[in-house]
């Protein structure tokens, strides 16, 4: 269920409900969202200091909210938009997510963890990251992830930890000094935990410091099986280092989940056919999972912003679509009974069970 559709529900309960909205979506359209009648306030970027500041202004009656940098809401019908509020440069200095306040056991990764916050130094077409953070990125101390995990363990429902960084091993001596820090101590003697990463940014050293430290998952987003396409999608990787990363990662002990996506836009049936035999050629490698996940040109992408110079027709006509489980888009060089095609040969001759959920491709 979207956002919107929860925004409806609280002001069906309560008409004076104040609802807030943040995220990439809000951040990068967050004039469309302010004017959707169920929201009252879009917060832009990070929004731990700002929605302190709102809980101040709104039941405290402390200021007023265009004293509030990072939102944007609507007045009298029109629309404001406070200046953008700085990053928080140190991330230790915020507490630990109150966890206590959701109903932990029915999330799939209780023990969810980030090791950062912020850009990537890479610019995949499909990926929003650097539109929201500008590249800025922002490390924690080890110690303080150290004390999350431990009070994690100690404190809440979660058998093993989820690092949710999209880049776990981006600086690779961080990662070398963490995996230190799980190792030698005492109040994690079986810790078990998974993160994902690019194939290029890891070796046979730290994987296996990375597995005597607990890890036991890690799935890598390769998103095509062609060395054409993945240079056409600014992915920066090769074919030969996708190999690697997963028979590395699998002889130190770690189950590999891959993920891909269809269609790319420079996508034809050759290259779609060629990604079909490098899944067959992971799943025979016995990695644990190989994922599907259908392209989709989120707000604040190259994909979304350069649609028309890149062929590609959007088929969706509301955002609850964009999900990754709904065929979004045809590309210049295929429709979409060919892609409905393709995707059906790919998913039966790869024997892949599928969760695209309400695709009816």
């Amino acid at each position: 269920m979207s956002g919107l559709k929860y925004a409806e529900i609280a002001k069906q309960v309560n008409p004076k409900i104040i609802v807030v909205i943040g995220g990439p979506h809000a951040t990068v359209m967050y004039q469309d969202v302010a004017n959707e009648k169920n929201i009252d306030i879009v917060v832009r970027g990070e929004g731990e200091y700002t929605m302190l500041e709102l809980a101040d202004c709104l039941i405290q009656n402390k200021g007023s909210l265009a004293e509030i940098k990072g939102i944007t809401y609507s007045e009298n019908g029109v629309i404001k938009i406070n200046p953008e509020r700085p990053f928080i440069e140190n991330p230790d200095e915020l507490p630990f997510p109150a966890r206590g306040l959701f109903p932990l056991p029915f999330y799939y990764s209780p023990g969810t963890v980030l090791i950062s916050r912020g850009g990537c130094p890479y610019a995949c077409h499909f990926c929003a990251v650097n539109n929201i953070w500008k590249g800025h990125r922002r490390f924690r101390k080890p110690e303080k992830v150290l004390a999350e995990i431990i009070y994690i363990l100690e404190h809440q429902q979660a058998q093993e930890i989820s690092f949710s960084d999209d880049t776990f091993t981006l600086d690779r001596e961080y990662v070398i000094k963490l995996c230190g820090l799980l190792k030698n101590t005492k109040d994690l003697p079986q810790l078990r935990w998974m993160c994902s990463t690019r194939v290029d940014l890891v070796d046979k050293k730290l994987l296996e410091e990375m597995h005597d430290s607990g890890c036991y998952g890690i799935q890598f987003g390769i998103e095509a099986g062609s060395q054409k396409i993945l240079d056409s999608i600014g992915k920066k990787i090769t074919l030969e280092q996708v190999k690697y990363a997963v028979s590395t990662a699998l002889n130190a002990g770690i189950e590999v989940t891959c993920s891909f996506m269809f269609p790319n836009p420079e996508d034809t049936e050759e290259t779609i056919r060629e990604q079909k035999q490098l899944m067959k050629e992971l799943i025979d490698m016995k990695v644990t999972l190989v994922l599907l996940a259908f392209t989709t040109p989120f707000p604040g992408t190259y994909y979304y912003e350069h649609a028309d110079e890149l062929g590609i027709k959007i088929l969706a006509d509301n955002w609850s679509e964009y999900d990754g489980k709904h065929l979004v888009i045809t590309t210049k060089n295929l429709s979409e009974e060919k892609l409905r095609s393709l995707l059906k040969e790919l998913i039966n001759d790869v024997g892949m069970q599928h969760e695209l959920g309400n695709s009816n491709f």
